[in-house]
């Protein structure tokens, strides 16, 4: 994910010795983008809000003493959080040339190290995928061990997990902050450097990227895989069993609408995230090279991963569709009632009309 800065300063490098391409409405490919990566950030802000308000607080707050709902919960705030640094950070809504940089040298220095280098973005990233991971484990442990599920997975568990979780990413993504220097007197202070290019750079890019990101990708393809095995095999045994439990096979489809539920969020997230990934680990160790349009490809899907959860779940479970409802229908009753309202104060009017006409007449 490094490669997003390496690109970021590749574009603000290219930008300043070639001539912007315009587009059919006389706007560029760049200031195309900026409105995109705008919109995507407020999608992830907005649905995202509203997963974690649902958690919250639908059914009395019951939701959140889920496990799963937890972690989705932690997922929904982490990719929130997402957005709102797409609009803190250079270049992507606002250019790197027009970005109200910090005046003085030690404010800028930490800005560029911690803002700029895009260290939030990675690790609000990186965070996610380690939950995708952990919903990934918590559902292979509620499908191939039911009957000790909530032993093994308690609320307390997935708390301290959480916690750690949000701790751990602060080191998860230090060498961005290594990839990323203060320039004085500069147009553009946050310059990129060649860290992860050179050893011992190289090593602990690799070392943290397969932690990161590679090793809990698999980790979550195996589990969804193996529950996939699983889950084809029970049915089967359902159909064969007539005098099964009806409270049983209830609770089973309920588990496995779920799982289908985190399963198809967690591959749309793997889809956006590997491709960059995957092309700037190549690029690290010179076997492709950079290419400008791949990596507005690569960037524009990573930042379209936290905008689609939302829609998921929504699409996918009953329960969130209910408590999107839920939390809407206040807003439909407001918009019910005035008009209710607009409508009488009219009848009454026109009553009150009709009434002074007929005692004219009769005057």
């Amino acid at each position: 994910m490094e490669f997003l800065h390496n690109m970021t300063s590749n574009e603000n490098n290219l930008s300043s010795t070639t001539v912007p391409i315009p587009s059919p409405n006389g706007l560029t490919v760049q200031q195309i983008l900026h409105v995109i990566y705008g919109i995507l950030a407020f999608i992830a802000i907005f649905g995202n809000g509203l997963v974690f308000t649902i958690i919250a607080t639908y059914r009395r707050g019951r939701m959140i003493r889920s496990g799963t709902n937890l972690l989705i919960a932690s997922m929904a705030i982490m990719d929130m959080m997402t957005g709102i640094t797409i609009y803190a950070m250079p270049t992507f809504v606002v250019p790197a040339k027009s970005y109200p940089y910090p005046k003085d040298a030690l404010s800028c220095n930490i800005f560029c190290h911690i803002v700029a280098s895009e260290y939030l973005l990675f690790y609000f990233g990186f965070g996610s995928v380690l939950t995708v991971t952990a919903i990934a484990v918590e559902r292979w442990i509620a499908i191939s061990r039911p009957f000790s599920y909530r032993k093994i997975v308690t609320t307390k568990r997935v708390k301290i997990y959480i916690v750690i979780l949000w701790i751990l990413c602060l080191f998860l993504s230090i060498d961005v902050m290594l990839q990323n220097e203060y320039v004085a007197n500069s147009t553009i202070p946050c310059q990129f450097n060649s860290f992860a290019r050179h050893q011992p750079g190289k090593s602990i890019f690799l070392a943290l990227e397969i932690i990161r990101l590679f090793f809990p990708v698999l980790l979550t393809l195996i589990c969804y895989a193996d529950i996939a095995r699983r889950t084809l095999f029970s049915s089967k045994v359902d159909t064969l069993d007539q005098n099964s439990n009806r409270k049983m096979s209830i609770r089973r489809k309920s588990k496995r609408k779920v799982t289908i539920m985190s399963a198809i969020a967690a591959l749309a997230f793997i889809s956006c995230w590997l491709p960059n990934e995957i092309y700037f680990t190549l690029t690290a160790f010179n076997q492709t090279a950079y290419d400008l349009t791949t990596t507005r490809i690569t960037k524009s899907l990573i930042i379209l991963s936290s905008c689609l959860s939302p829609f998921i779940y929504s699409a996918t479970n009953e329960e969130y569709r209910k408590g999107l409802n839920s939390l809407l229908r206040p807003i439909h009753l407001i918009d019910t009632a005035g008009c209710q309202c607009t409508i009488q104060y009219s009848v009454q009017i026109s009553r009150t009309e009709s009434s002074i006409n007929n005692i004219a007449v009769l005057n």
